[in-house]
């Protein structure tokens, strides 16, 4: 809807007002409205987020499975740790013992 708006624009500037700096002028607020490297960013940055999010759910399945349930808040906890401390309980995943010991990586939430 936004390009055909300005098509519209550019088209009657171009063809009945030559207009340098409304030409200019339309392009900048064009841009501001819709801004292809912003909608790339904003992919990369869900596409990251995403990635994050089923890292955790993984995680969370992990642990389910090796300690048969985890206590409540845990899936929370894990849901909201920084990636480098859920890649390190994936890491640790086999040398650690007893749910409990997952308290150690929530301070990294802190």
């Amino acid at each position: 809807m936004l390009l055909a708006i300005q098509n519209l624009i550019e088209y009657l500037n171009r063809n009945f007002i030559k207009d340098e700096i409304l030409e200019n002028e339309l392009s900048r607020m064009t841009k501001t409205l819709y801004d292809p490297e912003v909608e790339k960013k904003g992919i990369e940055k869900g596409i990251a987020e995403g990635i994050e999010k089923g890292k955790a759910e993984l995680l969370i399945k992990l642990l389910i499975k090796k300690f048969k349930s985890l206590p409540d808040g845990y899936e929370n906890k894990i849901m909201n740790l920084p990636i480098n401390a859920i890649d390190r309980i994936g890491m640790d995943i086999f040398d650690i013992d007893s749910v409990e010991e997952l308290e150690e990586y929530f301070k990294f939430s802190e």
